[in-house]
């Protein structure tokens, strides 16, 4: 697999563009002493200018303007009726203009590069749409943060000597993410973020260190500096050379991947590197709450649930920025009147990567993410998040001890800037086991339930 893909991206290096850069080109410098002032016209004559004077200039001036009309015919064929096609830079997240390397020179068209750059709507990403069901998470839930675990390192531990900034061009703007921590892959959980990117892109460093060769060639070929690995790259640091932040460059992105795969290690053991405390990736910020879906129970109260992160800062490269895994997923029990009787249980909590033997109680049959292929071929990649809700590393519904009755199942998603999503549903314990059921038409309060009306209640509009 790794050969096939090295072949490909040996087949795609000369056809890619370095989007970051190219999206980032400088604005040009401004003149030599300031801006340029509009010249004051220049005041008449009262005195009338000699036949000699007026037979002289107006044919210079008609020829002049034959030549303007000239060259802005030839403009407009050419480039479009004279306006601008430098691609537009993109905005830091706090407003101040991004740092960016020179962009490679390119074969695209304006045409092309503008087609490159239009969005497709956020909820063509969606692998199902939101649910009337849904709404904000609210103080009747009183909801922890997913990183209050106690745990070393889910807080803080930020890396020694690291620079806020990001290992790609522009560095100090926000770059859109490809995949997040925990997210089900063939082999493994996934151990860091995936950052999107096209092209042969460079690559550096965000903390100082010793380069650390961890495998040199080969599709998975990745150097370690510091307390971060670089996965996907072609190396161009030796073993040991002494790295510095910004300056020196570690690799370059394989075309064919489409992203920098980001990890961060302490103690041999992979952190969340969005944690609060401890992220260096800076300007960073998601806004948009996670989406869940209606959760299927089972006789036995076992339960699943299907739910995605949609991102609030996307762009397209070869493809569109997906949706990621939500961050953490629970639940709790109410009562009809709304009286919690069952405690959060977390079917999720991703402070850390996960083991891998964990992935058949966290992730549901049929549970897979877009894969290689779709970010090689396709524009618009969907995962399929699927996952075991009741019955995984949380309880079943059966296990909690409820008498025979009607309850209200509130699911929660969380993302990774901690926003909470919930999800109301109804069951009901009798003696032949668990089953779900509707809501009661009178009483039960749903935490302050509130409609998603679509992608307005998401931040989608």
């Amino acid at each position: 697999m790794v050969s096939q893909r090295d072949s490909m991206a040996d087949w795609l290096e000369d056809e890619e563009l370095e989007w970051f850069s190219v999206q980032a080109l400088p604005a040009p410098p401004p003149a030599p002493g300031g801006p340029t002032k509009k010249r004051p016209r220049p005041r008449r004559s009262s005195a009338k200018p000699s036949a000699h004077r007026r037979s002289g200039w107006r044919p210079l001036l008609l020829a002049l303007l034959a030549l303007a009309v000239a060259a802005g015919g030839v403009a407009a064929a050419l480039g479009g009726g004279g306006r601008h096609h430098a691609v537009r830079q993109l905005p830091a997240a706090n407003g101040a203009p991004a740092n960016a390397e020179p962009a490679p020179a390119t074969s695209r068209t304006p045409a092309e590069r503008g087609r490159q750059q239009r969005l497709l709507p956020a909820a063509d990403l969606f692998p199902f749409q939101p649910s009337r069901r849904e709404r904000r998470a609210n103080q009747h839930d009183a909801l922890p943060r997913f990183w209050d675990d106690g745990q070393p390192c889910s807080v803080g531990c930020r890396p020694s000597g690291a620079i806020d900034g990001w290992p790609l061009g522009p560095f100090h703007s926000q770059h859109p993410l490809r995949a997040g921590l925990n997210e089900l892959r063939a082999d493994s959980l996934h151990v860091g973020l995936d950052i999107q990117t096209r092209g042969s892109h460079r690559v550096f460093a965000i903390q100082p260190g010793r380069a650390h060769i961890i495998q040199a060639a080969g599709g998975e070929a990745r150097v370690q500096v510091g307390d971060y690995i670089y996965w996907h790259i072609r190396v161009r640091v030796s073993e040991g050379q002494l790295v510095r932040p910004y300056r020196t460059v570690v690799g370059i992105t394989i075309p064919a991947y489409g992203h920098l795969h980001l990890s961060e290690v302490q103690g041999g053991v992979y952190l969340n590197p969005l944690r609060p405390g401890g992220r260096v990736l800076a300007p960073w910020s998601d806004h948009v709450f996670p989406v869940i879906g209606p959760p299927h129970m089972s006789s036995d109260g076992s339960v699943r649930v299907k739910a995605f992160d949609p991102q609030s800062f996307i762009r397209r490269t070869r493809y569109q920025t997906p949706v990621l895994a939500p961050a953490a997923l629970g639940y709790q029990v109410f009562t009809p009147g709304g009286k919690r009787i069952v405690p959060l249980h977390w079917a999720l909590r991703g402070t850390h990567t996960l083991p891998f033997n964990l992935a058949s109680v966290i992730y549901a049959p049929g549970s897979s993410s877009p894969g290689f292929d779709c970010f090689l071929t396709q524009v618009i990649c969907k995962p399929n998040w699927d996952y075991v809700l009741a019955g995984g590393l949380a309880p079943r519904l059966s296990q909690l001890g409820l008498p025979a009755a009607r309850y209200r199942l509130s699911v929660y998603a969380w993302d990774w800037a901690g926003n909470a999503r919930a999800h109301d549903a109804w069951f009901e314990v009798t003696s032949s086991g668990v089953r779900a059921v509707h809501r009661p038409r009178s009483g039960g309060r749903s935490g302050g339930r509130q409609r998603s009306g679509g992608g307005r209640a998401l931040g989608l509009s």
